[in-house]
């Protein structure tokens, strides 16, 4: 859910970006919107002078959409003793709607407050964001990966 974000107005280059339990960013491909993010993903979450992410495993797919399957994602799964990837963690997937794509993101595993950080980060890349500094974020929330109850949102 990205309504959170505030995610409102114009993205990069003047692309309208829709409030909603979903995010829709007109005049974007799913491609692009994940070529974007998933970098921003990777510099940011799993920087290795600061990650947020430390216990976790990026797993990325870009290209075309098929009919009733979306192939255009990324899923952060608990990274297993061996390091490999565990049960997925938080996944974001990109849609193509008319006009643009819609962003769904969904934390499955990660404790709340991180959970709502990274949900806040993409809506602000989503919009064009275009370093790790994201939204303004409410202090006191933790930083790096725990282990915590299973939080849907």
């Amino acid at each position: 859910m990205l309504s959170s974000c505030g995610a409102t107005g114009s993205g990069s280059g003047g692309a309208p970006v829709s409030r909603g339990p979903t995010t829709i960013v007109k005049g974007s491909t799913p491609v692009q919107l994940y070529s974007h993010i998933a970098r921003q993903v990777r510099g940011c979450w799993f920087n290795p002078s600061s990650p947020v992410l430390t216990k976790h495993v990026f797993r990325g797919e870009a290209g075309a959409a098929t009919t009733g399957a979306n192939a255009t994602r990324i899923i952060i799964y608990d990274e297993t003793p061996d390091r490999r990837r565990g049960l997925k963690a938080f996944s974001i997937d990109f849609e193509p709607v008319r006009g643009g794509t819609k962003i769904n993101v969904k934390n499955q595993r990660l404790p709340y407050a991180l959970g709502q950080k990274l949900v806040a980060d993409v809506g602000y890349w989503a919009q064009g964001g275009p370093n790790c500094d994201g939204p303004v974020q409410a202090s006191g929330g933790p930083r790096g990966s725990v282990s915590g109850p299973r939080v849907t949102q």
